[in-house]
């Protein structure tokens, strides 16, 4: 385990029906930070040129402030992306040193 590990990425569409409802993206995974007082920011870096394209989710870390202790610790993320209409089959979530790729699966 070495910081930023990306691990246990998932993906998918919300399809499900009712007013005002969109599709909706949810890309969920775990990344290895320095410690637990660290913040995980997950955002969307784009799409990979290829066919079908790839969605891209970078994952940062943001130091806390204050005393924490050295301990290499998995902090969750969730990114959403709604009103989503994408034609990408899969997402790749990547960190500085790693990257973990996905199939976009479906919730109705």
């Amino acid at each position: 385990m070495k910081v930023g590990d990306v691990k246990n990425v998932v993906a998918w569409v919300d399809l499900m029906p009712g007013p005002g409802r969109t599709p909706t993206l949810h890309v969920t995974g775990k990344v290895t930070a320095p410690t637990p007082c660290h913040e995980v920011l997950a955002e969307f870096a784009g799409l990979e040129k290829s066919e079908p394209p790839v969605y891209l989710v970078e994952v940062t870390l943001r130091e806390g402030a204050g005393m924490c202790p050295q301990v290499l610790t998995d902090r969750e993320f969730h990114y959403i992306e709604r009103n989503y209409g994408g034609a990408a089959k899969s997402v790749r979530v990547f960190s500085d040193s790693d990257s973990e790729t996905a199939k976009i699966g479906e919730a109705h």
